[in-house]
């Protein structure tokens, strides 16, 4: 039996430098292909991809002709040996024909798993090119089923102060109307440190373990409330896309209505409310009206380096970004601005600069449309974010008063 080979293709309504630039660049392979990814764009350059299931795949780049065609070497995780993979960017009727060979496979019955892996997963893999270069919509995401719950990550600060019996954790803010989570008597507090068998210390294992299941699935979700450790049976839903606009103006003009709405929210609430009133904390360890007003404002600041980031370089790892958790940073933010009025035009003026950042958003940016959309996302959950506080400071004030 001769070497075997996996060959596939699509059209994609796209520009070649666009589609090479998504076969070639980190951080457009992370947009429909892998998790993680780091290349060196140039013969010779290095060129590895990670996926949150623990496969990997490293290479290195040996022939470079772009916008056309590339070639690199690939070396897969428990795969017997190197296998060589190409693209190649060729005109079609309408855009470009992106076509994937994967060559070098073995004849013998050890190949067959990575045989097997390769034609399903270049299958899976040009389908979501070609959604992600022409819509922005990432496949792996739009069709991963629904938990329904509003999330942030565990942190040991949170654990010491509510007393929850856990080190890491997908920490419940809220649960989503409708939604298997909420049906299944998930709330705020809860830390969901398995679904589905897997392990969730993270957001990407998280995500990891709901891509192994599909809308519709009956799952176990292995919770710890408080001291105790309990599994539950959530049933998954399908996932709600939110329609994005086409232009960053239109991105602009929906979140500066996002924001005039929840701004005449947050002074409704806090209006009234004395100096005195907005210093005290109403627990232990628990924000006063003006340390949440704080961290509004230093959070809309930090969102500001996260858009600049995206725009330029598509991501920002390094992990979670908690501004507020640096020693003393709220303590700073009041210092400047100690009164609850300057709180509030601060933390306004700030969302007028995310409203500019957006609205100046460079066509470059715009045309890596899944880029856009995961920018336009993020900016257009400011307004929930506000509100998700606006009650808290109503729960403070509440609390305060007596």
């Amino acid at each position: 039996m001769s070497e075997r080979k996996v060959k596939k293709s699509v059209v994609v309504d796209t520009t070649p430098e666009l589609a090479f630039e998504a076969v070639t660049s980190a951080s457009e392979l992370r947009e429909w292909c892998s998790d993680q990814a780091w290349t060196e764009v140039r013969p010779g350059g290095r060129y590895e991809m990670r996926w949150n299931s623990g496969y990997r795949a490293d290479g290195t780049i040996t022939e470079l002709d772009p916008p056309h065609r590339a070639a690199i070497t690939w070396r897969g995780t428990g795969e017997p040996a190197e296998t060589t993979l190409e693209y190649t960017v060729t005109p079609a009727d309408q855009g470009v024909t992106v076509t994937v060979v994967h060559s070098g496979f073995g004849p013998g019955s050890e190949w067959d798993e990575a045989v097997e892996a390769s034609e399903k997963g270049w299958s899976l893999g040009l389908e979501n090119l070609q959604s992600t270069l022409e819509t922005g919509i990432d496949l792996r995401i739009s069709r991963q089923p629904f938990l329904g719950i509003n999330l942030d990550l565990l942190t040991p600060e949170r654990a010491a102060k509510e007393g929850i019996a856990a080190e890491q954790g997908i920490y419940v803010l809220d649960t989503v109307a409708g939604s298997g989570a909420r049906a299944a008597g998930l709330g705020k507090g809860d830390v969901i440190v398995a679904l589905a068998g897997k392990d969730t210390p993270g957001f990407a294992e998280l995500g990891s373990a709901l891509r192994t299941c599909q809308a519709g699935d009956v799952v176990n979700v292995e919770l710890v409330r408080g001291q105790e450790q309990e599994t539950v049976k959530v049933t998954l839903g399908s996932r709600p896309q939110r329609e994005i606009p086409d232009s960053a103006a239109e991105v602009a003009d929906q979140l500066a209505q996002g924001h005039a709405e929840t701004n005449a929210e947050l002074r409704a609430a806090v209006e009234g409310v004395t100096e005195a009133e907005a210093r005290q904390q109403p627990g232990e360890g628990e924000w006063s009206v003006k340390q949440t007003l704080a961290h509004l404002t230093e959070g809309e600041r930090g969102f500001h380096v996260v858009l600049v980031n995206m725009a330029i370089n598509g991501w920002l790892d390094g992990g979670p970004i908690y501004p507020d958790q640096i020693p003393g940073r709220l303590d700073a933010v009041l210092a400047v601005t100690p009164t609850v009025e300057g709180l509030v035009e601060r933390f306004i003026t700030d969302q007028a600069e995310t409203v500019a950042i957006v609205r100046g958003l460079p066509e470059t940016t715009i045309a890596h449309k899944a880029r856009f959309r995961r920018m336009a996302d993020f900016a257009l959950y400011g307004p929930d974010h506000t509100r998700e506080h606006i009650e808290q400071i109503k729960r403070a004030i509440a609390v305060v008063r007596g």
